[in-house]
């Protein structure tokens, strides 16, 4: 359990973490890395005096004992193991839920946040460069919002919350929120924070109580890629409410909740939850009542991330959690996550072609009918990843494909932060197309992909039509020929008496 930590040194690269394992507190630090980082990234003799410093200081813990060296592959599969064997118990300890403020569920979106066109932005690149030279690079690429995380994917929340229970899984990348937020509104920049919520590393291992377990026993932390908190433990959606509520106090212009759902995959059916009860609602039920709790509570916008697959199917069938009808009654804005490269099952041979775009045209398509009411803006894909035709004439194509289906407005989605390949497919665009983004959001009535992109509630898209089997009928086989067969001899004159065979003359030979 990562009971204490250390801040990271990220002014000379030097990256420290005491970890406790068997009561034992183990210091970990790559000292070799720091120093090759910082050498690329200062190139000049500061760089060589910092990674003195660095070093030094190093050297220093070394002495004293603190810092142990650099575990090898064979000891961090063994601390790995260690953390995946480790027990705990499954007792439950007694909480009471908070009551919040209620609001309604109507929060007002802006027209600026109804047609947003922004890109994801990482806290790492934020704290390097700054909010003001981030919101100079947005407006270079005619873009008007930005997507911050704020909670990441692995449970760690990014700014100096006062919260309790995140005390013990805090990284500090955010340290001033209030001028972050100042600075882009500044710029003209519309700020959407983005709040990880069941998907997390960090506080399953301070409260094992409150994350889901391995069955049968649930003695075991869950895995599936990650850990992952209860769904419906009422102390973590009370602490995610807790968390949304901070960044609203701050300014921020809207609250955006990503992995909003259910573990899915084989691995799923092996978790176990120990917050269920009998009388539990089923799991799009489940996320739906969270949401109206979470909207209640808030006065600014909340928006959902989905899985893209949500778009080209009918309800909830892969137990996801994540249904576009019933979360629509609680946000203000949906983003399907319509990334071409999780689309490569749906080709032959997993050899993906350019009809991708119809593939995305039809989800959104089909959303925009799911919920024609709020606004619509979905991710596009922004990196190269599993896409062989990847560059600035497929991002344009997204963008127009997503216009034609309907949407209010589009995210990028690059956390490489290397988005060179999408400015030039905006610019090629051109200004006044991108500006003038989703203004005629009804185009989609005249622009269905095709007959095979089904309108919902007449089944999934990619359904295959199962013919029931003809049956055919088996021809008699051949009775093999047979001599006749003298019967037993029947008195004459009684029934069923045989008919004599005829008799055949024999050939006439003639004589010598």
């Amino acid at each position: 359990m990562l009971s204490k930590s250390r801040q990271p040194n990220t002014l000379v690269g030097l990256r420290l973490q005491q970890e406790e394992v068997d009561g034992r507190f183990l210091w970990q630090g790559d000292l070799r890395s720091s120093m090759i980082l910082t050498i690329m990234w200062k190139r000049s003799i500061l760089g060589a005096v910092l990674v003195f410093v660095s070093m030094s200081s190093a050297t220093s813990f070394a002495a004293k004992g603190k810092v142990r060296k650099k575990r090898s592959i064979a000891e961090t599969k063994e601390l790995l193991r260690k953390l995946a064997r480790r027990k705990h118990p499954v007792e439950i300890r007694p909480y009471t839920p908070k009551r919040y403020a209620d609001h309604g569920l109507e929060d007002k979106l802006s027209a600026q946040g109804r047609r947003a066109r922004g890109l994801y932005v990482t806290p790492y690149y934020l704290r390097r460069y700054g909010a003001k030279r981030t919101a100079r690079m947005a407006k270079r690429g005619h873009l008007n919002a930005v997507v911050i995380d704020v909670k990441d994917d692995w449970g760690k929340v990014l700014w100096p919350s006062k919260v309790l229970l995140s005390q013990g899984v805090q990284h500090r990348l955010i340290r001033d929120p209030k001028a972050m937020l100042q600075a882009f509104h500044e710029a003209g920049i519309y700020v959407i924070v983005r709040l990880v919520c069941f998907k997390d590393n960090s506080l399953p291992y301070a409260r094992p109580d409150l994350s889901v377990r391995f069955q049968p026993k649930g003695s075991r932390l869950f895995w599936a890629g990650a850990a992952w908190l209860d769904h419906y433990s009422q102390e973590v959606r009370d602490y995610l409410i807790d968390l949304a509520l901070e960044w609203q106090a701050y300014g921020a212009d809207e609250v955006q909740l990503d992995y909003i759902r259910f573990p899915k995959g084989k691995t799923a059916t092996w978790g176990h939850w120990l917050h269920q009860k009998k009388d539990s609602p089923p799991r799009d039920q489940l996320v739906a009542s969270f949401l109206d709790r979470l909207d209640r509570a808030l006065k600014i916008p909340l928006s959902v991330d989905l899985y893209g697959l949500t778009t080209l199917v009918d309800g909830d069938p892969r137990g996801l959690g994540q249904s576009i009808e019933k979360m629509a009654h609680y946000v203000e804005a949906i983003s399907p996550m319509m990334y071409a490269a999780g689309m490569t099952s749906y080709f032959r041979g997993g050899k993906m072609t350019e009809r991708v775009v119809r593939i995305i045209q039809c989800g959104i398509w089909r959303a925009r009918q799911k919920a024609p009411r709020i606004a619509l803006r979905p991710w596009l894909q922004a990196y190269p990843d599993r896409v062989p035709f990847f560059g600035k004439e497929f991002v344009r194509q997204q963008v127009k494909a997503v216009g034609r289906g309907g949407a209010d407005g589009f995210l990028f989605w690059n956390p490489r932060m290397t988005n060179g390949t999408a400015f030039a497919a905006l610019r090629r665009l051109g200004k006044h197309y991108v500006e003038a983004f989703g203004t005629n959001t009804e185009q989609y009535k005249r622009h269905r992909p095709g007959k095979w992109c089904k309108v919902p509630g007449k089944g999934n898209v990619f359904d295959r039509v199962v013919k029931k089997p003809v049956r055919v009928r088996k021809k008699a086989a051949k009775r093999p020929h047979t001599k006749h067969l003298t019967p037993a001899p029947i008195a004459s004159g009684a029934k069923g008496a045989p008919i004599p065979p005829p008799r055949v003359k024999a050939p006439l030979v003639p004589k010598d």
